[in-house]
């Protein structure tokens, strides 16, 4: 085995695959429903990953919008939120057309960042889950989460299920 295989931390890493409890949409705070597009599709009348991926890039849009109202309006804002690391797992194949229900919530609260957690359905089955880690920047770096900003993050937590 070569030096680079035997590497601590490795060269490489995956993720392994999410929770079970992940693939059910009543885990979500927050859900919405969109249509897929015929554009949506691949050569193969699949759903496109990347299209798949935009779905989860807005849940995540919509999140922040949530937590901090002034996220996006650049005149306003004090602190940006950035995307520190994104996993995606797709899951099942989908077909148009579709209607996908879009889940997200927050996965977790740290001191400077969250998860963004994200689900797409096609009827009861999940097809994609999504993982991205959001930090709170200001003009020198990552900055602490503001205790309104944490409090509203804490009202949109995944739910515990039986």
């Amino acid at each position: 085995m070569s030096d680079v295989q035997l590497s601590n931390p490795p060269l490489v890493a995956t993720t392994p695959r999410p929770h079970p409890h992940r693939s059910r949409l009543e885990l979500y705070p927050i859900v919405d429903t969109n249509q897929a597009r015929y554009a949506d599709m691949d050569v193969n009348g699949h759903l496109n990953n990347l299209s798949l991926e935009a779905l989860h890039e807005n849940a995540r849009a919509v999140l922040n919008l949530r937590v901090m109202p002034e996220a996006y309006d650049t005149k306003r804002r004090s602190l940006r939120i950035v995307s520190s690391q994104n996993v995606v797992h797709f899951l099942a194949e989908a077909h148009w057309p579709a209607n996908i229900h879009v889940g997200v919530g927050v996965g977790r609260v740290g001191n400077t960042s969250f998860v963004g957690s994200s689900a797409l359905f096609v009827e009861d089955q999940c097809i994609s889950l999504c993982d991205t880690v959001l930090v709170l920047v200001g003009d020198d770096g990552p900055v602490p989460i503001p205790d309104e900003t944490r409090e509203a993050l804490n009202g949109l937590l995944l739910r515990h299920l039986a």
